[in-house]
């Protein structure tokens, strides 16, 4: 039994983003029926396992009477992870099913007890230990709104009518085909005991089909489940495991020390963090490569028209442009523009989701991430979706946070607005450089033109500079408005002074005596914080991904 514990989580460990399974369902399950339920959910487990063999799955389960723990049991069986989020305390929860409590414990000792924890009261609630009536149904539809908005997959068990209270299955499946990220319900159709059923029920007992929301379908799902393959699948990953732990161990002193939950988001971000630094490299090195080779083709091309007609210069070009081209296809078949700006962004997102979960916050990343883009970036989302679908930590610290994250922040983006300054500037020099040497050399040609005339070879050497120059300068500025050097400077400086502002601030709240008053600060400005470099760092990717690798043209 350890074993499969282990094994599920070792995905986790090893910094994998899950496909996130949530369970809801009839309690009332007729006992003849539920080898067939099972059976579903090994098929479906199977299924994802085949088709994403990288990934890990991670099951949500109240562990409630009937399908909760039909398809957690199947779950641990297989070695997938398990969270139970709870409406209560185990021995209040078990006041609801006095016949199975034994079953419950059973169940429940299988589960880490880092992946146990009772979901956060609603609002209205009245505080109760032991609440009652409505009180009590609150609870358990928090639960079930938990579910439904961290889950990517929703296995539903159940016979498919809505109640006339709405509560139950029937509230989960809807929030979670009616909700903004909403996503797919796999529904196994099931028939209750304590209700005849219909003769069309009783003949499709088992039966499972797929119902998603409007504007998905499988194409999404599968592209999503594709993508998050890609990063756990990702052939960067061999040798870089001490990167990926310096890069966790970044976040916060003394990580090791931290809860489990808190030491997997870390370390995630740490292996999102060091393939995005490995695909920056690829991708800038392809293009400067690319610039480079553009340039000798340019030159290659006025060496032949103006200095030496001979067949070699004509077969160089060839081959330098044959060069281009094999770089480009082979960058773009890796995508590795494409997974540097998405494994960023999942980097930063998950930088924000762990200091956000220190503070002891409750939201999620992926409900105010990359919007502008519903589609394409959609799986970045679903990414930060099923990372944060984990307990809350039991340990926070919102002064850590802010004497920690705020201040590195306050150096990283004042240390990169100087460094992308000097380096747009340099770029700027070398072009006006060049620009300059052109025109100079179009400037003597006039001036003197009949000196050149008497010296053909010194006449032919000067075109040369006038016509290659200006196209050094263009693939200059190329090289700056690809990566967009001024706009990022001007964002970093941006930020700079916004997390300098928020170190002032909380300067002038430690003083006050009011602990509570100082808390409430605290937590705010983590908040925004937050959300401001979450905005920075969208703004960023959209912009790069508007400005791809492209062929030079011209």
């Amino acid at each position: 039994m350890k074993a499969a514990v282990n094994t599920a989580l070792a995905g986790a460990r090893e910094g994998k983003l899950p496909i996130v399974i949530g369970v809801t369902g009839h309690r009332d399950l007729r006992p003849e029926d539920c080898a067939l339920y099972r059976a579903r959910a090994r098929e479906l487990f199977a299924d994802l396992r085949r088709r994403y063999p990288g990934t890990p799955l991670r099951v949500i389960s109240a562990l409630a009477e009937g399908a909760d723990r039909l398809i957690a049991e199947e779950a641990l069986d297989a070695g997938h992870e398990v969270v139970v989020p709870l409406p209560f305390d185990p021995s209040e929860y078990e006041r609801d099913f006095p016949p199975t409590v034994a079953e419950f414990r059973t169940l429940l000792a299988r589960v880490p007890a880092e992946h146990v924890f009772v979901v956060a009261a609603p609002a209205d609630s009245s505080g109760a230990q032991s609440p009652a009536g409505a009180d009590r149904d609150a609870h358990y539809a928090a639960v079930g709104a938990y579910i439904a908005n961290h889950c990517h997959i929703l296995v539903a068990v159940w016979d498919g009518f809505v109640r006339p209270n709405g509560a139950g299955t029937s509230m989960v499946v809807g929030l979670k085909l009616s909700s903004e990220d909403g996503g797919p319900v796999y529904h196994v159709r099931a028939r209750r005991a304590q209700f005849d059923a219909p003769p069309d029920l009783v003949s499709s007992v088992g039966e499972c089909n797929w119902t998603f929301p409007e504007g998905v379908g499988e194409a999404t799902l599968d592209s999503m489940c594709s993508r998050l393959d890609r990063f756990n699948s990702d052939p960067a990953r061999d040798r870089r495991a001490p990167l990926a732990a310096e890069s966790a161990a970044g976040l916060l002193p003394e990580l090791e020390a931290r809860p489990v939950g808190d030491r997997v988001i870390a370390t995630t971000f740490g292996w999102a963090d060091q393939l995005a630094n490995h695909y920056r490299r690829v991708t800038h090195g392809v293009l400067r490569a690319v610039l480079l080779l553009a340039a000798a083709l340019a030159l290659t091309f006025e060496l032949y028209a103006e200095i030496f007609p001979e067949r070699i210069l004509p077969t160089l070009y060839l081959g330098v442009f044959a060069a281009i081209t094999v770089l480009y296809y082979w960058q773009k078949a890796k995508d590795a523009q494409g997974r540097y700006l998405d494994y960023r962004a999942v980097a930063e997102g998950l930088r924000v989701q762990f200091y956000w979960r220190l503070a002891g916050l409750p939201e999620q990343v992926s409900s105010s991430y990359l919007r502008k883009q519903l589609d394409e970036l959609r799986w970045i989302r679903e990414a930060l979706r099923g990372a944060g679908a984990i307990p809350p930590t039991t340990a926070m610290a919102p002064n850590l946070v802010l004497g920690f994250w705020m201040k590195g922040q306050t150096e990283y983006y004042r240390s990169r607005a100087v460094r992308q300054e000097r380096r747009f500037h340099r770029i700027e020099r070398n072009s006006a450089r060049l620009l300059a040497t052109g025109l100079a050399a179009t400037a003597s040609l006039v001036l003197f033109w009949g000196w050149y005339e008497r010296m053909p070879r010194l006449h032919h050497w000067v075109v040369l500079v006038m016509g290659f120059a200006p196209i050094g300068a263009a693939l200059c500025e190329a090289y700056a408005e690809k990566f967009g050097l001024r706009t990022q400077a001007n964002q970093y400086a941006r930020f700079a002074a916004v997390f300098g502002r928020a170190e002032r601030i909380v300067e002038r709240w430690e003083a006050d005596p009011d602990a509570a008053t100082r808390h409430a600060v605290q937590l705010e400005l983590v908040r925004e914080l937050g959300r401001e470099a979450l905005m920075e760092n969208g703004d960023w990717v959209l912009l790069l991904r508007e400005r791809p690798i492209v062929l030079p043209k011209g």
